[in-house]
Formats: C-alpha cells, sequence, structure tokens
C-alpha cells in the first residue's frame, strides 16, 4: 500500500483528505513543515500532498528544500491550496511541485483522488485508481 504524508495546518481538511484516502492509501499527517520534517526522518512516503500557507515555514519553501536534498528530492510533492490563480500553480510547479490541487475538493472528490493517484509511482503492486473500480467514496451519476 502507497504511504502519502499530507501536510496541512487545518484540522478539519486533514480530517477530510484522510476520510477521502484512507481506504487506499497508509496516510501520515504533519500538521506544519517542521512536523513534515520530523515525519521524513520517520518514515519515507510514496507521495507529499503539501499545503502551500502553513504557519512558519510554507509549503513551497519546504518543497524547495525537500527537492535540494537528495534523499528525498525524488519524493513526488502535489501542492494543496485555495489560491488557483495561474501564478500561484506556475509558482508551486517551480518550487518543485509535480502537481496542484485547489481546495476545496468536495465538490471534486473524484478528480482529486484520481490526481492523488497519477501523482504516486507506479509499481505493478498498485490497486486500481479511482474511478477505476476502486473509489472508496459513492459518487452519485448526475
Amino acid at each position: 500500500m502507497h504511504t502519502i504524508l499530507l501536510v496541512e495546518d487545518h484540522p478539519v481538511n486533514r480530517r477530510l483528505f484522510r476520510a477521502i484516502l484512507e481506504a487506499l492509501y497508509e496516510v501520515d499527517e504533519a500538521e506544519s513543515a517542521e512536523a513534515a520534517i520530523e515525519r521524513l526522518r520517520e518514515k519515507r512516503p510514496d507521495l507529499i500532498l503539501m499545503d502551500v500557507h502553513l504557519p512558519g515555514m510554507d509549503g513551497l519553501t519546504l518543497t524547495r528544500r525537500l527537492k535540494a536534498d537528495a534523499s528525498t528530492a525524488d519524493i513526488p510533492v502535489v501542492a494543496l491550496s485555495a489560491h488557483a490563480l495561474e501564478r500561484d500553480v506556475q509558482q508551486a510547479l517551480a518550487s518543485g511541485c509535480s502537481d496542484f490541487i485547489s481546495k476545496p475538493v468536495t465538490d471534486e472528490i473524484v478528480v482529486f483522488c484520481d490526481r492523488v493517484a497519477r501523482s504516486l509511482p507506479k509499481t505493478n503492486g498498485n490497486k486500481a485508481p479511482p474511478g477505476k473500480g476502486a473509489h472508496p467514496i459513492p459518487v452519485k451519476a448526475e
């Protein structure tokens, strides 16, 4: 099972993301950049979901540090932010993020799950990505 490190300072967002993801992935959480650094010393995730706006060190600064460190440079980082103008997306990508997902995700849960699945490294043991019969949340047909 893939492991995702969720770096998010808002408890409600952390609970939402965990509820969406934990049926398919092991989810570890950090409420700040500093806590994320500690978690990374303990366990290496397959993917980091990084809130851009964190207290103290922001998520893009942490991403740049992770990408500059040979021991973490290959871990994909996906930016999460409510600020989703084109310049925000470009700034995240320039900082080393492999993708950008705008918040809130409540209206686009399936899209969120698909983008997380596509951001994970490909291995033979992967479960089918959401949208391919393995989605943990029932989706209403409109």
